[in-house]
């Protein structure tokens, strides 16, 4: 079947010249968003597009991430980002956003920074995202002060904007950095368990300890433990286990080895632990296995595997 072509819009909004933000807002944003159009109809601005949902759900899809939406949730989306919102079919939400020529700011208003302002401008415009309120209390703070001051347009307006959106970049500069610490980190902790787990797939036949899986990666058996269990979603030896399953439907599938072989073959000891692994992991006894020609189908199409956790917003998710 062919992959739906997708429609992209481009959306052109015009900044009065001397001002940074275009104020969206007000009732006349309460609206089935995304009402008669699908997932393929996507847009892009010119500015940078900040919402702020005051209430509703539905779905908001920013490039190829998907985010579930509700009360107090927010967006940034740079320039040239393709995203979408849709409403519940039928409901009517309220979101509030603010167009802001974040790149003419930096280059006039923030000279004074010690970094390349080349360089802050490419940090603030790399990624779209959604976050929460409640996770990201002091930047919704900040964006709802933009709001409120656009909403009362007071004498004092312009300048408080300009202090508003210098802080509004330093948190956006933050949220990147604590992204590429996170994806780091990720890195770091794959690249310890990388070792151990080539050393799992050659090994998987053997009796394999823990104390030996953590001395391979050069690390203490309890930090191993841990950083294994954070990362996989299971416990070191239910990796182990998981191996030799997918290894024992591999040769059950070929026919040809009793079940008592298989089970030795792959690194169980005994036949009743291997029955009672296998049933763990696949639901059904191995005979039951090889009756039903689930094995036909791939070693590990209907076991219930955990799989390794996702950041925050499917990244990230939120």
């Amino acid at each position: 079947m062919r992959k739906q072509k997708k429609n992209v819009e481009f959306r052109y909004y015009d900044i009065p010249k001397g001002e940074y933000v275009l104020p969206k807002i007000g009732d006349a944003w309460i609206l089935e968003y995304g009402k008669g159009m699908t997932e393929q109809d996507l847009h892009f601005h010119n500015y940078m597009e900040i919402g702020y949902c005051d209430y509703g759900d539905g779905e908001l899809i920013i490039e190829d991430r998907k985010y579930k939406y509700e009360r107090d949730n927010f967006t940034i989306i740079p320039k040239n980002v393709i995203h979408t919102t849709m409403s519940i079919p039928g409901h009517k939400d309220k979101w509030e956003y603010l167009f802001i020529d974040v790149d003419s700011f930096i280059r006039n208003e923030m000279t004074d920074m010690e970094f390349n302002i080349e360089d802050v401008i490419r940090q603030v415009n790399s990624r779209g995202t959604m976050k929460t309120r409640h996770n990201h209390p002091y930047l919704a703070k900040i964006i709802l002060s933009i709001i409120r001051e656009c909403r009362i347009n007071s004498k004092y307006e312009k300048t408080a904007l300009k202090g508003l959106l210098y802080l509004l970049v330093i948190e956006i500069l933050r949220l990147n950095e604590e992204r590429e610490s996170k994806v780091r980190a990720v890195n770091k902790v794959n690249s310890y368990l990388t070792d151990s787990i080539e050393f799992i797939g050659k090994h998987y036949n053997e009796d394999i300890h823990v104390g030996d899986l953590a001395e391979i990666s050069g690390l203490s058996e309890s930090h191993y433990r841990r950083l294994f269990e954070e990362s996989m979603n299971m416990k070191p030896l239910e990796y182990v286990n998981m191996v030799r399953i997918d290894r024992a439907c591999d040769l059950i599938k070929r026919g040809d080895m009793s079940m008592e072989e298989i089970a030795y073959k792959v690194g169980f000891q005994t036949l009743s632990t291997f029955h009672r692994n296998f049933a763990k992991l696949t639901g059904i006894s191995p005979l039951q296995w090889k009756k039903s020609g689930k094995g036909q189908s791939g070693s590990f199409a209907n076991m219930h595997i955990t799989a390794k956790k996702g950041w925050e917003g499917g990244e990230e998710g939120l």
